[in-house]
């Protein structure tokens, strides 16, 4: 008999709430790329590994599939989506109109940008992991969402995060030391932001901006450049 897979095997659950903790060890796999695109799950299969009954694993699936990270098979068991072109197209056109609303906010506002340093820091201290790495960029773009202060862009944008983090996944992890470095990259976005709060170039930083989403996601065709 094949010993499983320890880089997919999951922990059992012994405190907290269930459903949660079923549901945060699932999507630590997928975002991870532990659970690759196509795979397949099965609640039998999962609540057995976890130790725990079938219910809150199928719940758990219901809240994956309703942030986009599973979707259900005809045989009603879930598997992990492989997006479609006009999938990525869209999630990257959502991504730039939300992050492209919250910089102009913060810009138009002045909102301090301190929050941001430590976003830029976590980045660093990734170094060359890329899964740490992408988890960061992640958390510095999100950050910056936040920043701007209104609620409901943040909501609308937190419900897109885990799908916008698998496709950059798909694209990035190939050519990961091929690129520059993440940090330097996300500096320069800050210091653009910096400059336009300040009174500087409104339009080269919403320029750069837009850029950086469409082509890390490789969906530069998508809107017609500024």
């Amino acid at each position: 008999m094949t010993a499983p897979d320890p880089t997919t095997q999951f922990e059992q659950i012994h405190v907290g709430s269930l459903v949660d903790e079923a549901r945060r060890q699932i999507r630590h796999h997928i975002l991870t790329g532990r659970l690759r695109p196509g795979e397949r799950l099965r609640d039998s299969v999962l609540a057995e590994e976890m130790g725990v009954s079938r219910s809150p694993v199928r719940e758990a699936l219901r809240l994956l599939e309703q942030a986009g990270l599973v979707e259900k098979t005809n045989n009603r068991s879930y598997r992990i989506p492989a997006f479609a072109p006009e999938d990525v197209h869209e999630l990257a056109a959502l991504r730039a109109a939300d992050e492209i609303l919250a910089i102009r906010t913060i810009v138009t506002k002045r909102i301090p940008l301190d929050r941001l340093t430590a976003a830029i820091e976590a980045i660093t201290a990734a170094g060359s992991d890329p899964t740490k790495a992408l988890a960061a960029d992640a958390a510095f773009h999100f950050e910056v969402v936040r920043l701007a202060g209104l609620p409901r862009l943040a909501e609308r944008y937190e419900r897109l995060i885990d799908q916008i983090r698998l496709v950059l996944r798909a694209n990035e992890i190939e050519t990961w030391h091929r690129t520059p470095s993440v940090a330097a990259v996300h500096q320069r976005l800050l210091d653009l932001l910096q400059a336009a709060a300040e009174g500087g170039d409104v339009t080269e930083l919403v320029r750069a901006w837009e850029d950086h989403v469409l082509r890390g996601m490789a969906a530069p065709q998508v809107l017609a450049p500024i």
